[in-house]
């Protein structure tokens, strides 16, 4: 069995029939043979939110992008799956809008919007984009100094960025990611819509009475940092299923190891000049398009990522079919395919069940129902015994609601005997 078979199966979070998985054994055997309906027939269900991080497969880290952070992951406490969404996100950055796919009328660049969320401020975001800047620095350090830009406070801040400059580049990088969902809560702040406008690749503008600003092209690609308990407290009063949230690919990251005396820097000149050469060779692709063998594989593909998962979650993750797509289409870049092929779908659909675990991880306590929440808030100050469970609700949940709530909370808990009387005692895991 293929170690990408091995590590997705393995992953935290949920449980899916892992199509993907079935279909590498099946290449494995025949690697022109191509996976049969029924390797695709999967049920598309989500388990109770994971208690354990999700890991990056593998598979995932493809092309000389790939290798830049396989080189990199053994020398710094950065998190690997953070330092290549970056990572991604500037080459897709890099690359303009010279190259892109089409699906159903609408275009789809290489443009990229991803979201690094982490326990605490030791997360290491920081660093993980430390990293992958000094590595954009060397495939174009103009672009790095002119297109990177952060602070958004306003749509019409961002529309700003464009009017002196004929690159239609740029590369948002918000290290307070918290801030940018503090001003889309206020009234008629246009940074969510400009945002969602330039992922969809819609013409951008802000129609004012004086000085009109028009932008056709525009090539916008983002990153945003931000620590768990601040995303909690601002999904409070910021409604994440605006059709923002769904646009991002969404990584939880944490710090993979202690290095005391700080990382040191691999040789990345052959997978740099590598990504360079791609880069330059991407930019007037044009259209790109599948294979026929992939056209195959993304027929089955589609039928899977078509199956959102219920409640919020699945609002979060309702853009499934086109994310893996994009991705697809950044990995066929990078190969210097004419095509995309089966293994850019393979290492774009890996990548893309790191983000639904990391959505399922991030999002866990917010998509829990009311009753499932506060049981597991009582649970924090202890154990509690059915009756002190119903308790809670003034005995005016029904045995039925209560027991839906703690089959949301199977995975956080543990019901054992040792209540008054014999009775059932509740506790976290």
């Amino acid at each position: 069995m293929s170690t990408f078979t091995d590590e997705l199966r393995q992953r935290a979070g949920y449980t899916r029939t892992a199509h993907s998985h079935t279909m590498n054994e099946k290449h494995e055997k025949n690697e022109n043979s191509l996976p049969t309906e029924e390797d695709f027939s999967c049920n598309s269900s989500f388990s109770s939110p994971p208690q354990q991080r999700p890991r990056l497969a593998a598979a995932a880290l493809y092309g000389p992008a790939g290798e830049i952070i396989r080189r990199l992951e053994p020398v710094t406490e950065a998190d690997p799956a953070a330092m290549y969404a970056q990572l991604l996100a500037g080459v897709g950055s890099l690359i303009g809008n010279g190259a892109y796919f089409v699906t159903d009328g609408a275009r789809h660049h290489p443009n990229l919007f991803t979201v690094i969320c982490g326990r605490t401020a030791k997360a290491r975001k920081g660093t993980s984009w430390a990293r992958v800047k000094n590595v954009l620095s060397e495939l174009d350090d103009l672009w790095l100094t002119t297109r990177v830009k952060s602070g958004v406070v306003s749509g019409e801040g961002i529309i700003e960025a464009f009017r002196d400059d004929e690159d239609n580049r740029l590369l948002l990088i918000e290290g307070e990611f918290g801030q940018v969902l503090q001003c889309m809560k206020r009234e008629g702040n246009t940074v969510s819509v400009i945002l969602r406008q330039a992922w969809d690749g819609s013409r951008i503008a802000v129609l004012r009475r004086k000085d009109p600003i028009d932008v056709e092209g525009a090539h916008i690609s983002m990153i945003g940092h931000i620590t768990l308990p601040e995303l909690h407290r601002l999904l409070a009063s910021v409604e994440i299923s605006n059709g923002l949230a769904n646009r991002c690919l969404w990584i939880f990251a944490d710090r993979e190891k202690l290095l005391s005396e700080g990382g040191s820097t691999p040789d990345l000149s052959q997978p740099l000049a590598q990504l360079h050469a791609a880069i330059i060779a991407a930019r007037d692709r044009g259209r790109m398009e599948r294979d026929t063998a992939a056209r195959d594989l993304w027929a089955r593909m589609y039928v899977d990522l078509s199956k959102e998962p219920p409640g919020k979650l699945g609002e979060i993750l309702s853009r499934g079919e086109a994310q893996v797509m994009r991705l697809a289409l950044l990995f066929a870049l990078l190969d210097q395919s004419p095509l995309i092929a089966c293994p850019h779908l393979e290492a774009a659909l890996s990548l893309w069940r790191y983000c639904e675990a990391s959505a399922a991880h991030i999002f866990a306590d917010n998509l829990l129902s009311p009753k499932a929440m506060k049981i597991l808030e009582a649970l924090k100050s202890g154990p509690r015994t059915m009756s002190q469970i119903h308790e809670l609700f003034g005995r005016n949940a029904t045995k039925a609601e209560i027991e839906n709530a703690l089959t949301e909370l199977s995975t956080r808990i543990v019901i054992e005997a040792g209540g008054v009387g014999g009775g059932k005692l509740i506790r976290l895991k």
